[in-house]
C-alpha cells in the first residue's frame, strides 16, 4: 500500500510521472484484494462495471474484555460537506461493538473518533496497532482543481501554433458594439481590435477549457457583456442549431451581477477591505529556512551526528497584491452548443471571457532562492574568513543535530472477520501469522534539529512569477515544469473559459431561488475533498467529492423594465457533464449519487427534484489535467435546486407561526427523498 500523503486517495488512475504516465493507483485494487483474504470473497478489480460494491468496512476495532459500554462516541474529523463520518482512508472505517457482551450489535464509525474514545476510556492497549494507525490518519484538505492558468496557456501555445482556433476577420474584431458601455483605453483587456494575432478568435473555434475552479464572490465581475447575435436571450428555443458566428452581425447586452444574500454580501465586503488592509501594510515575506554546516571531512567521521551550522530565515518582499474586484467580463451564446431545454430554463455551453488575473496567483521559484541564499551565505563566510580568523567554527552560531525518527510497523489481527476475543489477548507473536495483516511497514524519517540563533537574509533578485503576465518571464525553473514551458509571444490580456449558462422562461422564478440557494450553500458544497464520508443509512463510504456545481453568478439585464421584450437572467454554473443513466453505473456509483442527496439531508437541505436528469456524471476527475483525465474516473454532482428547501426556513416559519407545521412539511419532504433513492438509482437501498 502507497504511504505518499500527497496521492489522491480516490480509486483512480493517476500519473506519477511522464515515463509512468498510466500507472493505476495500487490503492484502491490493495483494498479489494485484503477484502479477498479477509473474507474468502473476490469483489472483482478496481475497473468500474457490475452489480457488486467494492467500497466496502473491512476492519473491526477490537475491544477489552471488561471494557465500558460506548454511549456517544467524541467528534472526530470532518469536512463542511461531510456527515459525521469521515475518514482518509477505506481502512480508517471499522465496526465495533458498543458493548462487549452485545457482539452482534456492531455499528460503524472512523479511526478518529474511536481512538479518541480509547484514550479517554483507557482502552488504548488492548487496540495499539488500531491506535497507532489512527495516529497516522492526515486531516482532511480541499482537492483543488488543476491549475487552471497552466491549461489556459497550454491552449495558448496551441493556438499561436496554429492548431487550433480561428481568427476572427479584422472588419468584425474592429465593429462597434452593440452596447451603451463607456469607452475603454487601449490597454483595458476587452479591448479586441489590439488584442495580439492570432486573437481575437471566432467564438467556439478553439475548444476552450473547463473551468472547475472556484471563483472567490469578491473576484465574480460586475458587468457581464452578453454577445448574443442569435437572440437566445428570449428563451425560445432556438430554430436552427447548424449555425455559423461570422455570418451574422453581433448583438451586445449589459447584465450586472446580482446577488441578494446578506451575509454574501458582508464577506465581499469583508474580504475586499482584508485585501485592500494586507496591501497597505505589506511586510516581507518569510519563504523558508535555509542551513549551512561546516564542513566535517576531515574530521574522521563521515556520518557526525551533530556539526556546527548557522539557520537562516529566508525573507522576500511580498508579492503583488491580487485583485479586489472584476469590473467586467464577456459572455458568448451560441445555438450550436445547446445542453438542454427543459419545462423552466434552457442550458447552453458559454464561453466566458475574463482577465487572466482572476486565475493567476503570483508564485516565486523555491530553486531560485536557494542558489540565491546560498551564494549570500557563501560570500558571508568567505568574507569571516578573510578577516583572519583563527577557523571557520568562528563563523557558525549553533549546531545542527542530525536525527533520526522510527514509525513502527502497523499491523492488525483478523480471523476470517470474525474476531476470537480470547486469542487478542495473545500477543501478537502467538497469534498465527495468516491471521495478521500489515497495513504499513517500519519507516525511518531523518530531520535536522538546529540550537542557536538565527539571521534573516532578504532576498530582492528573485522575482515574483505571475503566470498570467509575460513580465517578467518565468525562470528556467518553472518553464521546465510548466505544462508548456515559457510561451513564446505574449498572450492577450483575458482568457476564454467553458462555463454553464441557464437560461429561464419568461415568468417562471424557479431560476431566481435556486440562484438565491446557491448563495446560500456558500463554497462549502462545490469542494472536494480528500477522503470518504458515510452517508447513513448507507453500509459504505463514499468519496468525498462536491455535492453541486461551482456557482459563477447570477445576471440581470440592465434596464430590462424600459423595454416590452423578455430578457432572460443568467445563471452561471460549472459544466459537471452529462445526466446519468442508472441501468450503466455500478453499484458503488448508485451509493455515490445516493450520498449527495443524503449529505445534503445531513446538511439540512432538501433538493426538490431528485430524478436521473438532475444528477450529472463526469468522466475524469477535475484535479487531473484534460490529457489525463481518465473515462475510468466517474464524478457525480446534483443540479436544479429551483425546488430545494432549508430545515432553518422552515423553523423560522413555524416559530413566527407558533406551530411546527413547515418543519413536519421539510421532514416529510426528506423522507420522500429518501424513500425514492432505491427507485430512482435502480438499487437494493438500505432503509
Amino acid at each position: 500500500m502507497s504511504s505518499n500523503r500527497e496521492q489522491d486517495p480516490f480509486e483512480r488512475s493517476r500519473v506519477k510521472t511522464f515515463d509512468k504516465m498510466f500507472d493505476k493507483d495500487l490503492e484502491y485494487q490493495w483494498h479489494l484484494d485484503l477484502y479477498k483474504k479477509l473474507c474468502g470473497t473476490d469483489l472483482g478489480d478496481a475497473t468500474p462495471g457490475g452489480g457488486r460494491n467494492r467500497r466496502v468496512v473491512v476492519r473491526r476495532w477490537p475491544r477489552a474484555p471488561n471494557g465500558a459500554v460506548i454511549r456517544e462516541l467524541p467528534p472526530g474529523y470532518t469536512t463542511p460537506s461531510s456527515t459525521h463520518l469521515w475518514g482518509e482512508r477505506l481502512l480508517d472505517f471499522f465496526s465495533f461493538s458498543r458493548g462487549t457482551d452485545d457482539r452482534l450489535n456492531h455499528v460503524v464509525s472512523t479511526s478518529s473518533r474511536l481512538s479518541a474514545w480509547m484514550k479517554a476510556n483507557g482502552e488504548t492497549e488492548y487496540a495499539k496497532d488500531e491506535m497507532i494507525w489512527a495516529n497516522t490518519e492526515e486531516p482532511p484538505r480541499v482537492r483543488p482543481a488543476a491549475d487552471i492558468m497552466e491549461i489556459i496557456n497550454a491552449k495558448d501555445l496551441l493556438i499561436m501554433m496554429g492548431s487550433c482556433g480561428v481568427s476572427l476577420p479584422r472588419e468584425l474584431a474592429d465593429a462597434d458594439e452593440d452596447t451603451d458601455a463607456d469607452p475603454k483605453p487601449a490597454a483595458y483587456p476587452f479591448d479586441y481590435k489590439n488584442y495580439p494575432d492570432p486573437w481575437p478568435l471566432v467564438p467556439f473555434s478553439s475548444n476552450t477549457p473547463t473551468l472547475e475552479s472556484q471563483i472567490p464572490f469578491h473576484l465574480l465581475p460586475e458587468t457581464l457583456i452578453v454577445h448574443d447575435p442569435f437572440r437566445l436571450l428570449h428563451a425560445r428555443t432556438p430554430r436552427d442549431k447548424d449555425v455559423d458566428w461570422t455570418s451574422v452581425d453581433d448583438v451586445t447586452h449589459k447584465y450586472k451581477l446580482d446577488l441578494t444574500v446578506d451575509s454574501i454580501k458582508e464577506n465581499i465586503a469583508l474580504e475586499r477591505s482584508k485585501i485592500e488592509e494586507i496591501t497597505k501594510n505589506a511586510t516581507p515575506v518569510t519563504v523558508g529556512i535555509s542551513f549551512y554546516r561546516s564542513d566535517e571531512r576531515d574530521s574522521g567521521d563521515s556520518n557526525p551526528t551533530s556539526v556546527p551550522g548557522n539557520a537562516y530565515k529566508i525573507t522576500v518582499p511580498p508579492p503583488p497584491p491580487p485583485p479586489i474586484s472584476v469590473p467586467e467580463a464577456h459572455l458568448f451564446l451560441s445555438p450550436a452548443h445547446t445542453v438542454g431545454i427543459g419545462n423552466h430554463s434552457r442550458v447552453y455551453h458559454a464561453e466566458w471571457d475574463l482577465p487572466r488575473s482572476v486565475f493567476s496567483k503570483p508564485k516565486i521559484c523555491n530553486t531560485c532562492l536557494e542558489e540565491a541564499a546560498r551564494k549570500i551565505i557563501s560570500d558571508k563566510a568567505d568574507s569571516t574568513l578573510d578577516d583572519n580568523s583563527p577557523g571557520p567554527n568562528n563563523f557558525f552560531n549553533g549546531s545542527l543535530d542530525f536525527r533520526e525518527a522510527r514509525t513502527p510497523k502497523i499491523t492488525f489481527a483478523y480471523t476470517k472477520f470474525s474476531f476470537k476475543y480470547a486469542d487478542l489477548e495473545k500477543s501478537r507473536e502467538q497469534i498465527h501469522e495468516d491471521h495478521m495483516h500489515t497495513l504499513e511497514d517500519e519507516k525511518t524519517t531523518s530531520y535536522i534539529e538546529y540550537s542557536g540563533s538565527m539571521d534573516a537574509i532578504h532576498i530582492t533578485t528573485v522575482p515574483w512569477y505571475d503566470p498570467a503576465s509575460s513580465s517578467p518571464p518565468p525562470c528556467s525553473h518553472f518553464a521546465q515544469s510548466s505544462v508548456c514551458g515559457s510561451l513564446p509571444e505574449s498572450p492577450p490580456p483575458t482568457a476564454q473559459v467553458s462555463v454553464v449558462a441557464k437560461l429561464s422562461l419568461r415568468g417562471d422564478n424557479h431560476m431566481k431561488r435556486e440562484a438565491v440557494n446557491y448563495q446560500r450553500f456558500g463554497m462549502q458544497f462545490s469542494q472536494h475533498w480528500t477522503g470518504y464520508t458515510l452517508a447513513t443509512p448507507l453500509h459504505d463510504p463514499t468519496p468525498m467529492g462536491a455535492i453541486t456545481p461551482v456557482f459563477y453568478g447570477y445576471y440581470s439585464k440592465e434596464d430590462s423594465s424600459d423595454s416590452d421584450q423578455y430578457f432572460s437572467p443568467i445563471l452561471l454554473l460549472e459544466d459537471c457533464g452529462t445526466p446519468i443513466e442508472p441501468d450503466k453505473l455500478d453499484f458503488d456509483d448508485r451509493q455515490e449519487c445516493a450520498a449527495l442527496v443524503l449529505r445534503l439531508h445531513f446538511h439540512r437541505w432538501t433538493q426538490g427534484s431528485f430524478w436521473p436528469r438532475n444528477i450529472l456524471m463526469q468522466l475524469g476527475d477535475h484535479a487531473d489535467f484534460p490529457l489525463m483525465k481518465s473515462a475510468n474516473d466517474r464524478r457525480f454532482r446534483l443540479i436544479d435546486f429551483g425546488r430545494a428547501k432549508c430545515l432553518m426556513d422552515a423553523q423560522e416559519a413555524d416559530y413566527s407561526r407558533n406551530d411546527n407545521l413547515y418543519q413536519k412539511y421539510w421532514d416529510d419532504e426528506r423522507f420522500d427523498e429518501k424513500s425514492a433513492i432505491g427507485r430512482v438509482l435502480e438499487f437494493h437501498y438500505p432503509t
